[in-house]
C-alpha cells in the first residue's frame, strides 16, 4: 500500500493563478439550475403588474450568452380585457422576435396583435432579458464564487483544481 499526502487549500489560500483557473473551472460547469424558474417568475409579475392574467403556463426560452440571435422570448397564454393572447415560439432563436403571435377577443374573434407585440411583448422580452444577463454576470463573479466556497467548505489543490 502506498500513502499520498495531498495539500488541500481555501479558496483564499491560492495563487492568483490557481484562483483563475478554479474560477473559471467552475463557470465552465454551472448551468445555474434557477435561472429559469427566476424568469419566468419576473416575467409572471411583469405580466401581473400590467394587468395581464396567465391562462397557461409561461415558459421562458432564452440563450443569453451575448451572441447573435441571443435574447429571451417566452410562450404561453395570457389575456386581459376579454383578450387572449397565445405566444408560440418560431425559428432557431430564442429573442422577442421569435414568435408567433395570436390573439382572440371574449367572442373567440381574431385580433390584430401588432400594438401588444410592440408595445408589451418585445420590450418585456428585453426587459427580462437584460434581467437574466445581469443574473449570470453575477453568478460568474468571484464574489458569488467564494460565497459559495465558504458556504460549501470547498477544497483545492495547489493549481485550483477542486477536490470536494
Amino acid at each position: 500500500m502506498k500513502t499520498k499526502i495531498i495539500n488541500l487549500y481555501e479558496y483564499e489560500e491560492l495563487s492568483e493563478k490557481a484562483k483563475k483557473k478554479a474560477l473559471e473551472d467552475y463557470n465552465a460547469n454551472d448551468d445555474y439550475p434557477f435561472l429559469q424558474d427566476d424568469l419566468r417568475e419576473y416575467i409572471h409579475e411583469e405580466l401581473e403588474s400590467k394587468g395581464f392574467k396567465e391562462e397557461s403556463i409561461i415558459t421562458p426560452l432564452y440563450s443569453l450568452g451575448y451572441c447573435q440571435g441571443d435574447g429571451l422570448m417566452f410562450e404561453g397564454s395570457i389575456s386581459k380585457d376579454g383578450n387572449t393572447y397565445t405566444i408560440k415560439h418560431a425559428g432557431h432563436y430564442y429573442h422577442e422576435r421569435s414568435t408567433n403571435i395570436s390573439g382572440t377577443d371574449k367572442d373567440g374573434e381574431e385580433i390584430d396583435t401588432k400594438d401588444f407585440e410592440e408595445n408589451i411583448y418585445i420590450p418585456l422580452c428585453k426587459e427580462i432579458a437584460q434581467r437574466g444577463y445581469s443574473i449570470l454576470e453575477e453568478m460568474a463573479s468571484e464574489e458569488h464564487f467564494i460565497e459559495m466556497c465558504d458556504a460549501n467548505d470547498y477544497t483545492f489543490r495547489e493549481d485550483g483544481t477542486m477536490e470536494n
